[in-house]
């Protein structure tokens, strides 16, 4: 065969060679970027102080106010969750912190 025929046909199966290497690799990238959104988006959430049960509301009012993700901290800050409330101090209490436990160890 000719030479730059047999050129052209290495360079297509060393192509094709590096393309399943990619398709390969691409399961994996997405999985480490959806872990990394992921842990992004529970950091967020804890730094609001919002309490697990009250997630699903939250969203509820971030989509409905049309915020994107980078302002979500500001609608979080600007939304008060019920379980917190402001003693006449001006102190927060956090009432999913209180331990309700009774095991008579007191």
């Amino acid at each position: 065969m000719n030479a730059k025929i047999n050129k052209v046909t290495d360079d297509i199966e060393k192509t094709k060679a590096k393309i399943e290497e990619l398709q390969a690799l691409l399961p994996e990238l997405e999985r480490k970027r959806t872990d990394m959104e992921n842990t992004e988006i529970i950091k967020l959430l804890r730094s609001a102080d919002i309490a697990p049960a009250d997630v699903p509301d939250f969203i509820k009012k971030v989509k409905a106010s049309g915020t994107n993700l980078p302002n979500l901290a500001i609608v979080a800050e600007t939304t008060k969750p019920p379980y917190r409330s402001e003693d006449g101090a001006g102190n927060n209490h956090n009432f999913a912190d209180t331990d309700n436990n009774s095991d008579g160890d007191e």
